[in-house]
């Protein structure tokens, strides 16, 4: 969905608010229910990062292979929430659809060309820091398959807790 702002669609869009539920409680669910008409993007260009066990019953969780991407819609855990060293969906039994470690290094790729001042919102705060140690912890105690959990982590980050 492709959505040109202006300071009236905004006023729009605060009004209804009030008005229309989102059907799945996110703001794309909202979006959904005032924008009725709207039509789906090319998977090109809105990839969605959901991944759907393959005949063998494995998850894929490789992102475009051989493929040309526009843009990654990060479903789960945004990557700037997780360590910069896994993609921290790996944790959650109920996210494991949401892995993939390549979609996670290509956010952090990009996220180092970032201007440095932008970085800065990206930022882990102590409550971040304390989830993914939450969840590592579960992980660990479950020894979830994929073992990502035993990662030792090198995010400098979590020596920059911002809050």
């Amino acid at each position: 969905m492709v959505i040109e702002p202006s300071n009236c669609l905004f006023k729009v869009l605060s009004e209804k608010t009030f008005e229309l539920k989102s059907y799945n409680g996110g703001d794309q669910g909202f979006l959904n229910e005032v924008f009725t008409w709207w039509h789906r993007l090319p998977r090109s260009i809105n990839y969605l990062k959901i991944f759907r066990r393959s005949s063998n019953g494995d998850f894929l969780h490789e992102v475009g292979r051989g493929q040309k991407i526009g843009a990654i819609h990060y479903l789960g855990l945004k990557p700037w929430l997780c360590y910069r060293d896994y993609d921290c969906n790996w944790d959650m039994p109920d996210h494991l659809i949401y892995a993939s470690d390549s979609a996670h290094r290509r956010w952090w790729e990009v996220y180092d060309y970032m201007p440095k001042n932008l970085q800065s919102y990206c930022g882990l705060t102590k409550k971040m820091d304390r989830r993914i140690k939450k969840w590592r912890g579960i992980a660990n105690k479950i020894d979830l398959p994929s073992g990502h959990w035993k990662i030792q982590p090198k995010d400098l980050r979590r020596h920059r807790l911002v809050d």
